[in-house]
């Protein structure tokens, strides 16, 4: 993904947490402990991503 594309960067970001979403959703639909415990521990790697990524809006801290 080329660096200058910001929209691409937006989508991307977009997709990635309505996936994780999805996932954890399926394993409480599956009901299993196991993968649940495992999807829960993906979304939330994924959010610390997505957090990361956060620019706009977040006052500066020193």
């Amino acid at each position: 993904m080329p660096d200058d594309d910001p929209a691409g960067e937006e989508d991307v970001t977009l997709r990635l947490g309505r996936h994780a979403i999805q996932m954890l959703q399926a394993a409480r639909d599956a009901g299993e402990p196991t993968l649940i415990a495992q999807a829960e521990a993906m979304a939330m790697a994924v959010g610390f991503v997505l957090a990361s990524r956060i620019q706009d809006g977040m006052p500066e801290t020193d």
